[in-house]
């Protein structure tokens, strides 16, 4: 597997390293919690290895870490849609709620691409 950046690794070996001296434990003894050998943290240490997300989450269980330190991102649960206004029709309310359902990112197109209505007071005046 082609590694995303030496400076990440070296950066995450740092960081696991400092945590492991802060608690005053020993390599073999982080490498049993995790179910890794000795070799393996070692690599991971020197940042001659990537760590994977799985690895990265019980190292920080073992070393005491919150998931953010090792660089891990939980998943963000969306917000629940909101409930259509009482004014729209039928049609109009089944519209909004399948629109909620696209994910943020086709919105977000979506808006892009559809202007917004003028009203004729925010026409400018012509001449």
């Amino acid at each position: 597997m082609p590694r995303a950046s030496l400076t990440a690794d070296l950066h995450l070996g740092h960081t696991i390293r400092t945590a492991r001296k802060r608690l005053g434990v020993l390599q073999p003894e982080v490498a049993h919690a995790v179910g890794i050998s000795v070799r393996t943290l070692r690599y991971y240490e020197s940042g001659e290895q990537s760590v994977p997300v799985g690895c990265r989450l019980l190292l920080a269980r073992a070393l005491r870490l919150s998931p953010a330190d090792l660089g891990v991102v939980e998943p963000v649960e969306p917000a629940p849609p909101e409930p259509p206004p009482p004014s729209l029709a039928p049609d109009e309310a089944a519209w909004l709620a399948l629109y909620h359902r696209l994910p943020s990112w086709v919105r977000a197109l979506f808006r892009r691409r559809v202007p917004e209505a003028v009203t004729p007071a925010q026409e400018p005046a012509s001449c």
